[in-house]
């Protein structure tokens, strides 16, 4: 997740948005144009995402329940967030938390236990790879991968984080995410596979080893890049041949026409999780919301809508083999993934009160300004 210096407006227009909601009711009385059954208040992630989540999730479950989602939107700074929930006062009722940044709100007793009950028999058993937990739910998942020009390259193809450190064989230049992002862009999981680290050996992470690796890279890095789209621009721009980019802009680059391609083998598994913010005025119609959008046929819908993989796994067999090929976590796919450890990148670091991602940062940090 990246902050910007918008943030705080954000935040502000987030809570703006629940006081107003919530003046109107959000029990029973049908007041102001709020619906009888009342409402529930989720961030808008903007772009495709905002708006696959609309079609398959918010738009279904309002016909089928009569509860009204009211999406706000604005970026959001998970201060101001953990703020507003500190003083009563949630800007959401639910919250799409990043892994890395979850046990933030765990810590601060910020979020509520899910309400499996409402779930239909074994959804919960079919949300993988990651499980679901007592107080949070993973969301959906992208994958980092590996991606080229093929413009440039011609029939060349990738195969490992250890072929894109490859200039000799796989010539031109390379952009990365800032590992000023910790685990955001999996900088630090790419640098140490590209110097044969074993995936099942990641964790914990070797950050001089990481380093000695980017110091093999450095010269043939034009930047690191700042943006989703970013890594798309720079292969198009003609300015890198390689880059780290998420899957979904790989997908809408080719749907396009654009000359790229892209690895599923040693693809980084991100996810987020759906939580329920503790103090949530509308706590009981977001739990509705959440067993409704875990189902198979909205999670399905929400596949079909994006190239993010599906959380319940239950959702690939109403999937066309075509569709589900382009996505992250598909039997396929998922069998070469590493899965980012977020439990390690939360966790202390020993020795310090500092989290693995914090000094990772710092480091990050020493190293960029070298």
């Amino acid at each position: 997740m990246k902050f910007s210096r918008k943030t705080a407006l954000g935040a502000v227009a987030a809570v703006s948005a629940l006081f107003a909601t919530s003046a109107c009711g959000s029990g029973d009385a049908s007041e102001g144009g709020t619906s009888v059954a009342g409402t529930v208040v989720v961030p808008d992630p903007g772009g495709d995402l905002g708006k696959a989540m609309k079609k398959a999730f918010f738009d279904p479950f309002e016909k089928q329940t009569g509860i009204d989602v009211v999406v706000s939107s604005g970026e959001f700074d998970a201060a101001v967030v953990l703020s507003g929930v500190k003083a009563g006062a949630p800007a959401y009722d639910m919250l799409n938390v990043n892994g890395a940044v979850l046990q933030r709100f765990r810590d601060n007793s910020a979020i509520e236990p899910i309400d499996y009950t409402l779930w239909k028999d074994g959804a919960r058993d079919k949300i993988a790879p990651v499980k679901a937990a007592d107080d949070a739910v993973p969301a959906y998942y992208i994958s980092v991968v590996p991606a080229w020009s093929t413009a440039k390259l011609g029939d060349k193809a990738l195969n490992s984080w250890a072929d894109f450190w490859n200039d000799s064989k796989f010539p031109g230049k390379r952009t990365l995410a800032p590992g000023s992002w910790g685990a955001g862009g999996a900088t630090f999981e790419i640098a140490a596979m590209a110097d044969g680290v074993a995936p099942k050996d990641l964790y914990p992470i070797d950050y001089d080893r990481v380093f000695k690796s980017l110091d093999r890279l450095k010269p043939n890095l034009v930047k690191f890049w700042e943006t989703g789209a970013e890594p798309i621009q720079l292969l198009t721009g003609g300015q890198v041949t390689v880059t780290s980019a998420w899957n979904g802009r790989v997908a809408g680059a080719q749907d396009k026409g654009v000359p790229v391609a892209g690895t599923w083998n040693q693809s980084i598994l991100q996810y987020d999780n759906w939580t329920i913010l503790k103090g949530a005025k509308n706590a009981a119609n977001a739990q509705k919301l959440l067993a409704f959008m875990m189902e198979a046929q909205p999670q399905a819908d929400f596949a079909n809508a994006i190239t993010y993989s599906p959380a319940n796994s239950a959702a690939f067999d109403l999937l066309s083999d075509e569709r589900a090929a382009l996505l992250p976590t598909s039997p396929e796919n998922v069998a070469s993934a590493v899965t980012q450890n977020y439990d390690w990148w939360t966790a202390k670091a020993p020795g310090t009160d500092k989290s693995n991602e914090e000094v990772a940062i710092e480091r990050w940090q020493a190293w960029a300004s070298k």
